[in-house]
């Protein structure tokens, strides 16, 4: 269909995680000779050309572009609030980034539904063809914006590996803080979504300041706490769209959410059991 963007084969939802090669090699060791702040910089750029790059080759597999160029602002909204005392700056670099994301989530959306409304709703679920295509030069345009915002700071060499350590045990904190939120008795879908955006920008600024031993099982340790959430964020995007479709919800739903959870739970107390400030110094 001309104007839409065709799927043959959704994604396996296994594919939608992980940490990749490149994405590996941010954490690599060598980045602590450089200053912290030309480091992040670098780094942040790296991320924009690589989205750019994807949103090029958008048409060659819109699903799995789709999702590359997500997780890339994803690793964008994390890393940059490791700059410190840059609010207003990040007030106008992040809105972008959303606007990005946000523009790519259709697409991404459609191949997760398909795939779950064919395991919980067999030969119910609509066929999800196509969708409406991005608009690629809109995705072009706010890159470039992006990258303007990325050059206007000013501070760059005044930012110290200590700055930027300060501001990545805010981030454990807050994502502490998010787990017992989610913990509580009776706890809301929302909660654990909110946990699972915590733990997720935890795992993204570890992996950047990532190359340490002390660092290596809080980083596996996210990465499998992230998984977990995801896949129950999956599921609860599978339930609301059966109920917005009146379909009846299977008894294996409620099942896997019910087993998601505590899973997740027990995950990310692993993840999170020490006091912030033993997270500290592990960070330089």
């Amino acid at each position: 269909m001309v104007g839409c963007v065709n799927f043959v084969t959704p994604l396996p939802l296994a594919d939608m995680g992980g940490m990749s090669d490149d994405d590996a090699a941010m954490a690599s060791p060598s980045k602590r000779r450089l200053a912290a702040g030309p480091a992040l910089r670098a780094a942040l750029s790296k991320l924009l050309k690589e989205a750019e790059l994807a949103i090029g080759r958008f048409s060659e597999d819109p699903p799995a572009q789709a999702h590359f160029i997500r997780t890339r602002m994803k690793r964008l909204q994390s890393l940059c609030r490791l700059l410190p005392k840059a609010r207003t700056w990040r007030e106008n670099f992040l809105p972008a980034l959303r606007d990005l994301k946000d523009l790519f989530a259709p697409t991404r959306d459609a191949t997760i539904v398909q795939t779950l409304g064919e395991k919980y709703a067999p030969g119910q679920s609509i066929k999800f063809s196509s969708v409406p295509p991005p608009d690629l030069r809109r995705a072009g345009g706010l890159i470039q914006t992006a990258r303007g915002v990325l050059g206007s700071y000013p501070d760059w060499r005044m930012i110290g590996w200590e700055d930027i350590a300060d501001r990545a045990a805010g981030t454990y904190r807050a994502a502490r803080s998010a787990w017992k939120k989610a913990a509580r008795t009776n706890a809301p879908d929302a909660a654990f979504h909110d946990c699972r955006r915590r733990i997720k920008r935890l795992l993204y600024q570890c992996e950047y300041l990532g190359g340490r031993t002390s660092l290596s099982r809080m980083i596996r340790r996210a990465d499998q706490a992230g998984e977990v959430f995801g896949e129950m964020q999956d599921v609860c995007m599978a339930e609301e769209w059966l109920q917005k479709k009146r379909i009846k919800i299977p008894a294996d739903l409620p099942r896997s959410k019910t087993r998601l959870r505590g899973e997740a739970l027990v995950r990310a107390e692993k993840l999170l059991e020490q006091k912030p400030r033993d997270f500290r110094r592990k960070l330089v």
